[in-house]
């Protein structure tokens, strides 16, 4: 579902930095290093709330996502005393991958009006031996985002794995019924459904060509290493754009508002994996992640043999 932040235009995030001598600003420990040289490795990897949504039916969804400043290092932090979701019974729904720079609204949690009140926090300690953790709360009106349609008509893709009856939107997304098998380094083909429900302006030049919908496709959580692409026969490889290079083998643009987007994934070790596919019309200009609108999440499981 789509979704605008109250005050627009802006990203909140609540992050707070935990050490032997209190909580203390996250930013207050980072603004000292901005002008200083980064190394490229061993830096934060940082939980963020993105913003929490009213559903109308008494339950409220509060949106997650993390900042990885190590920009070309993907981080694996398993599930456990250094990856944690309190209290226990939304544990376990955050990522163990880390891709470099910033991602938002990676995953969402729903809780019911009776624990509206409550707060779920998410806790992180990366290499650099610190802990950081976010609230995930619905009692600070600003951090409240919406499921309206944007100004210019753009809203979430609808996504589905198998039947269309269970398609969902936004940043909780769905979650396929059916797992997935395959072997170490065998091509496993991953399949999701879409359709972009968004309604512009037939009179508005900017979209006389359409808005594409890109499907991304990320490593979640899993064993340590890297999944590979390689485009499906069914998404022949697209011409290269303005940068002179095409997308990579990752993504799958459909150049409608409706299709089935296929990329084959290679496993590097065996064990279950939870690859995120993301859906997403940022090419409107009314839709960006900064602007916490428009994509859903899908999340495919796939257990890889030896």
């Amino acid at each position: 579902m789509p979704h605008r932040p109250t005050v627009a235009g802006a990203a909140f995030a609540l992050v707070m930095w935990s050490t032997s001598a209190g909580t203390t600003s996250l930013q207050a420990q980072i603004d000292p290093w901005q002008n200083a040289p980064q190394p490229d490795t061993g830096r934060q990897v940082v939980p963020f709330m993105e913003g929490w949504y009213d559903n109308g039916d008494g339950s409220f969804t509060i949106s997650f996502g993390y900042l990885n400043r190590n920009p070309n290092q993907v981080v694996e932090i398993p599930h456990g005393e250094r990856n944690y979701i309190e209290p226990e019974q939304f544990n376990g729904a955050q990522p163990t991958t880390f891709h470099g720079s910033r991602h938002r609204g990676t995953f969402a949690v729903t809780i019911p009006a009776s624990a509206r009140d409550e707060d779920i926090w998410w806790y992180i300690t990366p290499g650099d031996g610190q802990t950081y953790k976010v609230p995930g709360r619905t009692t600070a009106p600003a951090y409240q985002l919406d499921w309206l349609p944007r100004p210019h008509g753009s809203m979430a893709p609808r996504v589905w794995f198998s039947s269309e009856s269970s398609a969902r939107q936004g940043p909780e997304g769905i979650r396929a019924s059916e797992t997935l098998r395959g072997s170490v380094g065998q091509p496993v083909t991953l399949t999701v459904n879409v359709d972009d429900p968004s309604v512009r302006d037939p009179n508005d030049r900017r979209f006389d060509e359409g808005v594409p919908v890109r499907v991304s496709w990320f490593k979640y959580s899993g064993p340590p290493g890297e999944v590979t692409y390689e485009r499906h026969p069914s998404s022949p490889e697209p011409a290269a754009g303005g940068s002179g290079s095409p997308p990579p083998a990752d993504q799958v643009t459909l150049d409608g508002l409706r299709g089935t987007a296929q990329v084959i994934a290679r496993f590097p070790a065996p064990g279950e994996y939870v690859i995120l596919v993301r859906a997403d019309n940022w090419g409107a200009p009314d839709s960006s992640a900064g602007d916490q609108c428009c994509w859903t999440n899908a999340y495919q499981t796939v257990v890889v043999t030896q």
